[in-house]
């Protein structure tokens, strides 16, 4: 054991700290098998992380309570009130914090939810920012008090205008059980909004995606008299492309997005675009309509989609990659507590799903190592201690992801099977469960909630017994 987990690590502790390779997919209501909005994304970061899932509680605070999140950045002032929040957590060492900045994922108690990707660097060279600006209380504010995608929007404009953007550029996911909000951020105050049309599906990668910003959004005039101010953009270039025109020269089309923009765009419309490759590259549609409508396999045929050579070092690096820390997919429902997240710890190709409804009532146990309030104080001072080895799911991943690895060429690898068995078995029983707890949630939720932490219990405990080889 000890053997497998030093090899994980040190594949981690490896990896160049400059490719950050998030995905996301967003895929409106009347697009979706289900006839709900689905959002899929696969947090990815280099270096040693750890993962923790937190539930936090509604709270009242002082008015005027203030936090600092990262040091360099300005000091934030926190709603009055916060609402429940399912938060995925992304840990490593406090040194690096910039790098565990923007990773979080969350879901909020008005069905409310938040996912990220870097969109590599800007043009702006000169943002303005108050006293460094505001990185991770962004998706942290926002999804304490957003009550819809609409709602997060404005939240989020009001804290850009405020404070400025700390990252280069960075694309901000807002959906809800409706629709789907889309907003890119540039260094500073600036930032571009598309809804995705509720017959389409959004495909982020590490680059700006918006191309023709909403003209009535906030923001989108001065958007374009920046542009203009800077000489980024002028009438004579025609239609003002958003993506072209804010995408530093130096990572537009970078091949790594490039890669994976069009592979999930493949599969999205079952046709062959690899010609769309060896062409110069142009930026793609910000949303399309599928050849079918996306259900859950799609995503997770997506969400584990490799590069041709099937490995996860080889590039053009795959959407699941050797920096990904985890894989969500979001099924939004009216009622929030019947909202289910499919998590896959780690890379997902080595990893089940597991179904998490959003009104559980707890952890289990060795998926959060601290309570949420401890967590939030101390998530920019992880020390060396916090990332050793533990007994604990997010390790375990880990030793199963280096094993899987170590036989990603063996079609028949026993482990592998085992992890794909289990994640059918879930979606089964999810067959039968989700119609009892629907019905359940309207007359006695309290069992409801309890059968939901039971199945949740009952997955998460099948997954530890999986083992690996020492």
């Amino acid at each position: 054991m000890a053997i497998i987990f030093f090899v994980s690590l040190i594949i981690f502790l490896i990896m160049p700290r400059t490719s950050w390779a998030c995905m996301t997919i967003l895929v409106g209501k009347k697009a979706s098998a289900t006839g709900e909005v689905l959002v899929g994304h696969n947090e990815d970061a280099p270096g040693r992380f750890t993962m923790q899932t937190h539930l936090v509680k509604k709270k009242r605070r002082p008015h005027g309570t203030k936090i600092k999140f990262e040091p360099n950045l300005e000091e934030i002032e926190l709603f009055d009130t916060r609402t429940n929040l399912f938060w995925a957590e992304a840990k490593t060492l406090s040194e690096n914090y910039s790098d565990s900045a923007f990773c979080d994922f969350y879901v909020n108690g008005y069905g409310v939810v938040i996912c990220s990707n870097n969109c590599a660097d800007s043009k702006e060279d000169n943002p303005e920012l108050l006293n460094g600006g505001i990185g991770y209380g962004l998706r942290r504010l926002v999804a304490e008090k957003a009550r819809s995608a609409k709602d997060a929007l404005e939240i989020a404009c009001n804290l850009v205008e405020k404070y400025g953007y700390a990252s280069s550029g960075r694309s901000y996911a807002f959906s809800d059980k409706e629709e789907i909000y889309v907003m890119q951020i540039v260094h500073g105050k600036h930032y571009a909004i598309a809804r995705v049309p509720d017959d389409e599906v959004a495909v982020i990668p590490n680059h700006y995606t918006i191309r023709e910003p909403e003209k009535k959004s906030r923001g989108y005039e001065n958007l374009i008299s920046y542009a203009k101010e800077r000489g980024w953009y002028k009438e004579s270039d025609g239609a003002f492309d958003f993506a072209r025109v804010y995408q530093a020269e130096n990572s537009f089309g970078l091949e790594k997005n490039t890669y994976r923009h069009v592979k999930a765009f493949e599969i999205l419309l079952d046709m062959d675009l690899s010609g769309l490759l060896k062409t110069e590259w142009q930026p793609l549609p910000f949303s399309i309509k599928p050849a079918k409508k996306v259900d859950i396999d799609m995503l997770k045929k997506i969400l584990r989609a490799h590069n041709e050579n099937l490995y996860h070092f080889d590039k053009p690096i795959g959407i699941c990659n050797f920096e990904t820390l985890e894989s969500t997919i979001a099924q939004i429902r009216h009622n929030p507590d019947r909202i289910i997240l499919r998590k896959a710890l780690g890379r997902p190709c080595c990893s089940p799903y597991i179904a998490w409804y959003f009104g559980i009532n707890s952890v289990p146990k060795d998926y959060e190592e601290k309570d949420a309030e401890t967590s939030l104080r101390e998530h920019f001072l992880t020390t060396p201690e916090d990332m050793e080895e533990k007994d604990n799911a997010w390790d375990r991943a880990l030793k199963i992801c280096a094993e899987c690895e170590a036989h990603h060429d063996d079609e028949n690898f026993e482990l592998k099977k085992k992890i794909y068995a289990l994640e059918e078995k879930i979606e089964n029983k999810l067959k039968t469960l989700d119609p009892q707890i629907e019905l359940r949630l309207r007359s006695e939720p309290r069992i409801a909630r309890a059968m939901m932490d039971a199945a949740l219990l009952q997955w998460t405990k099948e997954f530890e017994q999986l083992g690996v080889r020492s």
